[in-house]
């Protein structure tokens, strides 16, 4: 006999699935929380989601990072209309109707003037503000499907989109932004469509915006398998994990360039569709490869919120990535996201259990014979050991510098060892002798060697591409502390307006937190015309000087 849940927690989540089992809308399921627990419709709604504060403003701030929310101001708008709440602006509920999947009307309380039962039926897709239509209606045409897409609210009202970049088009920006809203549309859509609406979706979607990289490389066949697939669980074949695969791939290189933000949604509904997909009854080597391709799409969850500056859910992430490639038994992805891991632990302040977790993750890339693994746990446990450096200096031995420096050599040598068919290569893509570079930088700089961080960061980023901005973006900032170190104070706030201008690239909150920290630093010469000058240039670009981790 099943147990009953005890907290209201558990209450509220048995709730929330039983109403959605039922097949109720998120207004419906919202209208029952306002009632049953007597809140008002903004609380109601994330309650219905089962978000917690904390949840909602890391949705918020990685969708609109130029205009960031905090808990506290959200707690003041789910508690108007009483006296301790403030009145949300329209704009703001717009993009909390967004994150709800509602219409901003449904947020705020107020009788319903319309005529009694004219409303009452109304069902609502999950996009905001468009009417999802009833079953019994016939077939979506090409037609309809374009009428829809005209009817979508604008992807990022009151113009708070990415800050405009001259090096990456408009055009280019809003396709891809495009691209991962239809597609969080259409999985939400799939288990209420019918086959053919489905297909007619994806054909009438892929002909209005036929310049999608995503869906380029894929012939009409291949889109009916996708499509098919993500209707019946029982489609699952080979290629169609194939396509999931390639599309993810796709995307990772899409977040190198344009940031967390840009690639969030898209990758959200990819992990909604193989966990669908890890349900139907698969050959055992096929269900083993979906396990992986679940867990390499947690772990880019995890990679994704990381740099989005939400780190207790780059932390869930990563742990539920990790689960999920231990019962693969793939011991490659168990140290690729062992290794990211690390990186999180020892940016958060805590390097000791980054060594722990660089040290687990050279463990599986040895076991599963990686050189570029080997080298990348290598590389992640450099940063660690000087992070241990800059937390304790003052109780640092000499051996802690030799493991720091060993890492690194290690590292050099674990990358060139390897070999073209490394099984590990496929992960780590992204790893070449310019991060080995771009490492070795940040350990001078905790080993208060300024002039060869330098050295290091000037050579890591000239062999840095455009298309990683954030890795030039980290190389600057790299130079900018050594010239700090230095006391070169004007070239040290040359080097932040250089990160400043790459931020319009790659919004990456861990960049601009990183940015703080930097300027930070600064603060004893505040005075001087140079970081006068320097504050100008970062208000400019839209920089917003936050909570230094130091």
């Amino acid at each position: 006999m099943p147990q009953e849940p005890r907290s209201l927690k558990q209450r509220m989540d048995a709730l929330t699935a039983e109403l959605s089992g039922r097949g109720l809308t998120w207004r419906e399921i919202a209208t029952d929380y306002q009632i049953r627990f007597k809140l008002t419709p903004l609380r109601s709604f994330r309650e219905a989601h089962r978000y917690t504060q904390a949840k909602v403003v890391a949705l918020w701030n990685a969708r609109w990072p130029d205009d960031m929310l905090n808990e506290r101001r959200l707690r003041a708008w789910e508690s108007w209309p009483g006296p301790a709440g403030n009145e949300p602006p329209l704009s703001s509920l717009e993009r909390l109707a967004r994150l709800y999947q509602c219409r901003a009307g449904d947020l705020v309380g107020g009788d319903d003037h319309g005529h009694p039962g004219r409303h009452d039926s109304a069902r609502h897709s999950p996009m905001p503000g468009v009417d999802q239509p009833a079953p019994t209606q016939p077939s979506l045409s090409p037609a309809g499907v374009a009428s829809f897409l005209d009817g979508l609210p604008a992807l990022a009202p009151g113009g708070t989109a990415d800050p405009p970049d001259r090096h990456v088009p408009a055009e280019a920006r809003l396709r891809e932004q495009e691209f991962g809203y239809l597609v969080s549309a259409l999985t939400q859509w799939a288990d209420g469509m019918k086959r053919r609406d489905l297909l007619g979706v994806i054909a009438a979607a892929a002909a209005a915006a036929s310049a999608s990289p995503l869906l380029a490389h894929l012939d009409e066949s291949e889109l009916e398998r996708l499509a098919l697939t993500a209707r019946s669980r029982s489609r699952v074949d080979t290629a169609a994990v194939d396509h999931v695969e390639a599309i993810l791939h796709h995307v990772m290189r899409q977040e190198d360039s344009l940031g967390p933000q840009a690639v969030m949604e898209t990758v959200l509904a990819q992990q909604s569709l193989v966990r669908r997909l890890l349900q139907a009854s698969a050959a055992p080597g096929l269900h083993r490869r979906l396990m992986t391709l679940f867990a390499d799409i947690s772990r880019f969850m995890g990679w994704l919120h990381f740099n989005a500056g939400d780190f207790a859910g780059a932390d869930h992430y990563y742990g539920q990535a990790l689960r999920a490639a231990h019962e693969a038994d793939d011991d490659l992805m168990s140290s690729y996201i062992l290794a990211q891991r690390s990186h999180l632990a020892t940016w958060t302040g805590d390097p000791r259990q980054g060594v722990e977790h660089a040290l687990g993750a050279l463990m599986w890339a040895q076991r599963g014979g990686s050189d570029i693994l080997v080298a990348y746990a290598q590389d992640v446990g450099a940063r660690a050991y000087a992070g241990v450096l800059r937390r304790e200096r003052a109780r640092a031995q000499g051996k802690d510098y030799g493991r720091c420096r060993t890492a690194m050599a290690a590292s050099r040598t674990g990358l060139a060892a390897s070999c073209a068919d490394d099984p590990g290569r496929r992960l780590v893509y992204f790893f070449e002798p310019n991060l080995l570079t771009l490492t070795s930088a940040l350990c001078q700089l905790d080993m208060l060697n300024p002039g060869q961080a330098i050295a290091d960061a000037e050579e890591a980023i000239a062999a840095t591409a455009e298309r990683f901005p954030r890795n030039r973006a980290f190389g600057h900032l790299y130079l900018s502390r050594a010239y700090t170190q230095k006391r070169e104070i004007a070239q040290a706030c040359a080097e932040l307006v250089q990160v400043a201008r790459l931020t319009g690239r790659n919004r990456s909150q861990r960049v601009v937190t990183a940015v703080t920290d930097a300027r930070v630093a600064l603060s004893p010469w505040n005075r001087t015309d140079a970081v006068t000058g320097l504050d100008e240039q970062l208000r400019d670009y839209g920089v917003v000087i936050g909570r230094s981790r130091t």
